[in-house]
């Protein structure tokens, strides 16, 4: 009998070739502490802050366009006009605004990122340190000169951001308070004890975004952004120094005070234009026991939202 061999008509398919698999590049979440629990932080606007600052080659010249301060000009003409107010009502449900004491109806976007709260309190006890503004903060103590740790590992030269070496060395093993705003909280900047401004400067720079996705990108970026140095001369917590960061679309800082003026616990410091910013304070070693917890999570690379007027710490 002869064997019949049955073969497959199919064709034949190529051999596939192995390749590496590609490497998955996960998007950098911010978690912050929210009232006892933690959550991610809602970037705004996130789509394009992760072009600009995670893409290294889609986001390089925007990189370049966002710290120049004729684009931060626009952006505040633009929130100067009605037209602006129309996204006011959706900015509060999406970013879920805390607008309590700032009800009312605004004429354009402007007009409601620099709202003013009414009745901010600050402890009734003069050792407490209230947060001179709302935001996300961090705090770190014995802090050096030649670098220090701010938020989510970026470090820097705390000569360079003073721009003064002497300074510089005045707050060696000393606190740093950092107090980061984002677009949907209250802009306005509140004074945390009585006391006299001394002395202010203003220093020249770019206007980077303040968010931990720049400071993963950006080297030394708190010493290369456009800021502010107040001297202030407190009751409770002896020579501070406040330096107010601008950020990506922040044109201006606007002081509501002169040097020489003695202040008051709770009275209007300052307020940003519209914008991310950045509020950092400097106090001298022995004249503030920062909350441990805060302190903690700082550590672990945790930012604790407050609101203006919370207690983050006593003096001693």
């Amino acid at each position: 009998m002869k064997r019949i061999q049955l073969r497959s008509k199919l064709p034949k398919l190529p051999r596939r070739k192995l390749t590496p698999r590609k490497k998955i590049k996960r998007k950098q979440q911010i978690w912050i502490y929210n009232e006892g629990r933690l959550e991610q932080e809602r970037i705004c606007p996130e789509r394009w802050m992760r072009l600009i600052y995670e893409n290294p080659l889609g986001g390089a010249s925007l990189l370049w366009l966002v710290k120049r301060k004729a684009l931060s000009r626009l952006y505040g003409l633009y929130c100067r006009t009605p037209m602006s107010a129309r996204g006011i009502p959706k900015f509060i449900e999406k970013y879920e605004v805390d607008m309590t004491g700032c009800e009312g109806s605004y004429k354009n976007f402007a007009q409601f990122f620099s709202r003013e709260k009414a009745d901010v309190a600050f402890p009734e006890n003069t050792a407490a340190l209230g947060s001179p503004c709302e935001g996300l903060v961090s705090i770190f103590e014995d802090i050096h000169p030649e670098q220090v740790i701010a938020a989510k590992g970026a470090q820097f030269s705390l000569e360079e951001l003073f721009d003064d070496e002497s300074l510089a060395r005045e707050y060696e093993n000393g606190t740093m308070v950092s107090v980061r705003l984002t677009p949907a909280h209250y802009h306005r900047m509140h004074f945390f004890d009585n006391g006299v401004v001394t002395a202010t400067r203003m220093i020249k720079g770019d206007l980077y975004s303040v968010s931990p996705l720049a400071l993963k990108r950006v080297v030394r970026l708190y010493c290369r952004n456009k800021r502010a140095l107040i001297h202030f001369s407190t009751e409770s917590f002896g020579e501070v120094v406040i330096v107010e960061v601008g950020a990506t679309f922040v044109g201006s800082i606007v002081h509501c005070f002169e040097d020489g003026q003695e202040v008051r616990r709770g009275d209007l410091a300052s307020y940003f234009k519209p914008g991310g910013s950045l509020v950092l304070m400097f106090l001298k070693e022995g004249a503030f026991k920062p909350h441990s917890d805060l302190v903690l999570r700082t550590i672990d690379g945790i930012e604790t939202k407050i609101s203006i007027g919370s207690t983050i710490g006593l003096g001693r």
